[in-house]
């Protein structure tokens, strides 16, 4: 913690090292974040590019974070996932995923994988926008609870409660025939 603060007060002399730096850890998590909440690649580079775009504006007003930078640079991903799923809504198509194809793969391997991933969005997709926010940065960005509550301008209970019923949703869509409370085993006869 000491030395993302240190961090930051070079980065506030615009030290390029520094900055450097905090693009250099936060660049690939914050994109896989935006990723996850968009489901385009460019859209997800093009808001990645903007979070540093905001944190040097900042930095260049004397603002920005004082402590808590990687809360802070997923704050600003998260306004930034929000401002673009509304956006989307008065389009008339959403964008294609872009996925690729590992040529080694097998067809039947390659159209399992497709249908999967499909059907994983799908459900995400079912989720509401603070849900799909807490799974992403929880399990597939490894935050905690606390720094996903000061993400979400919410409480860490608020945060387990969203994580719980996002979790009994997602169960409900990606497991056939799970009853909340029971055991997903079919009956021997």
């Amino acid at each position: 913690m000491e030395s993302e603060i240190q961090l930051l007060r070079q980065a506030r002399e615009f030290d390029e090292e520094a900055l450097a730096a905090i693009f250099d850890t936060y660049y690939r998590p914050l994109y896989r974040y935006l990723y996850h909440q968009t489901g385009h690649v460019q859209t997800a580079e093009d808001l990645t590019a903007k979070v540093f775009q905001r944190f040097l504006e900042a930095l260049h007003k004397g603002q920005g974070p004082e402590k808590n930078l990687k809360a802070w640079l997923f704050k600003v991903a998260h306004h930034l996932a929000i401002d673009e799923s509304r956006r989307l809504v008065f389009r008339d198509h959403m964008p294609l995923d872009e996925q690729l194809i590992d040529v080694k793969q097998g067809m039947d391997e390659h159209l399992h994988i497709a249908h999967e991933t499909e059907r994983i969005h799908l459900a995400l997709n079912k989720l509401t926008p603070q849900q799909k926010a807490v799974i992403i940065l929880h399990f597939l960005e490894g935050l905690e609870n606390a720094e996903i509550a000061r993400i979400l301008h919410s409480t860490i209970g608020a945060v387990k409660a969203l994580q719980h019923r996002a979790l009994a949703t997602l169960r409900r869509q990606l497991i056939p025939n799970h009853m909340e409370g029971e055991p997903n085993e079919q009956p021997v006869l």
